[in-house]
């Protein structure tokens, strides 16, 4: 007897079986926040990529991952700032973190951190300094990352003007225009 039913793609198949889950292969945050926290560093940084890729909806994971950008790890730092700026404005509270992740001795962790600042919608005041310090970083990018975000802030980037000027003379062409783009916004 021939069946009747229609064929699902494997790929449906699949994730109604639950074998694809979400980046966290079915963890929940709770659990993902757990293993921020191992001993283990491949499983700090699954968790805080799998974080990422829920996006917002890993918000409860926020704390951990602020945390995480002071890991031993870089990769578990670099993928726990690309985490907070892809859960978004839901990670509102992870400026303050960010920030100081500018200042970190990988270049990755540092561009990450400037480009989470521009997505996570904190407060101007709080983040467009240390986004015009990073226009001076020696890696260029960590200064796209941070004139992006700097754009993003329109007129509230006036603080900013001098180092956005500045980068008008970077060496680098996509620095130089997203310079002129942010300060095209200021007015």
């Amino acid at each position: 007897m021939k069946s009747t039913s229609p064929k699902l793609p494997l790929f449906m198949t699949a994730l109604l079986a639950g074998l694809i889950g979400c980046g966290g292969q079915g963890k929940s945050v709770k659990s993902l926040t757990k293993d921020l926290q191992s001993s283990k560093v491949k499983h700090r940084q699954h968790a805080a990529k799998s974080m990422g890729e829920m996006g917002p909806e890993a918000e409860e994971g926020v704390p951990a991952l602020v945390e995480a950008l002071k890991d031993s790890d870089s990769k578990v730092r670099f993928r726990a700032a690309r985490a907070l700026g892809r859960i978004g404005p839901n990670a509102q509270d992870s400026a303050t973190g960010l920030i100081q992740a500018l200042m970190d001795k990988d270049p990755k962790v540092r561009a990450a951190a400037a480009q989470s600042l521009g997505k996570v919608h904190a407060e101007a005041k709080e983040v467009v300094p240390p986004l015009g310090q990073a226009l001076k970083d020696k890696d260029v990018t960590v200064r796209r990352a941070a004139a992006s975000s700097l754009a993003k802030f329109g007129r509230h980037t006036t603080e900013a003007a001098p180092a956005l000027n500045s980068a008008l003379k970077d060496s680098d062409q996509q620095v130089r225009d997203l310079a002129a783009i942010a300060l095209r916004k200021i007015k």
